[in-house]
């Protein structure tokens, strides 16, 4: 499948790096795609593109949205098109600008008109992204949104990265893994550390 990452921080380099190795095809979309935060990306990642942000758009068929929640809306707007698009959005709103639709993930939806938006792996930190197992476990991947068969795809992907995924129910759904994350950010900060994650259990 062909992926496209907006943003090559830790969270895009750390997905686009796990989706490269079972076999994906990865394209980070930057806005300056000679940065050195881009290069330092694309060397853990050796076989990921880079492009602008409308060759992003055009390339993949999933578009995963990992930049910072001040920068969606002109993110989004430079992105073009997204109509027909499955569009992960992995972000949350620990500042300003405040959300308008009740989630990041129902703005998302309104500022992308068409896109198929799923929201997914934003309760989790970067590591966990990078190595989801924990003593034989695997941290849960909550998958949120209102187009069934593109929450199976984001299913799939989130399994391809060695999560566990959950498919968590409509896109109004969002407000409450984006509240997961507040929670994990409280606790990491509170002396447990980043190396945390939420785990489902199904008796």
């Amino acid at each position: 499948m062909k992926i496209s990452v907006i943003g090559a921080g830790k969270v895009g380099g750390n997905l686009g790096a796990g989706w490269v190795k079972s076999g994906h095809e990865v394209l980070y979309g930057v806005r300056d795609p000679n940065s050195e935060k881009t290069r330092k990306t694309l060397s853990t990642s050796s076989s990921a593109k880079v492009g602008t942000l409308a060759e992003a758009a055009a390339f993949g068929d999933v578009v995963v949205l990992t930049v910072p929640w001040v920068a969606a809306r002109e993110t989004i707007a430079a992105l073009g098109n997204l109509s027909g698009k499955i569009v992960i959005d992995a972000m949350n709103a620990f500042a300003p600008p405040a959300v308008e639709h009740g989630s990041v993930g129902q703005d998302v939806a309104a500022m992308a008109a068409g896109a198929r938006v799923v929201k997914a792996f934003n309760t989790m930190g970067e590591e966990t992204m990078a190595n989801p197992d924990f003593k034989g476990q695997r941290a849960t991947a909550f998958v949120c949104g209102d187009d069934a068969d593109a929450k199976a795809v984001v299913i799939q992907l989130a399994k391809d990265l060695g999560l566990d995924a959950y498919d968590a129910g409509a896109l109004t759904n969002a407000v409450y893994a984006e509240g997961m994350t507040k929670i994990w950010a409280s606790l990491a900060r509170g002396g447990l550390g980043r190396d945390i994650a939420f785990k489902l259990i199904k008796r």
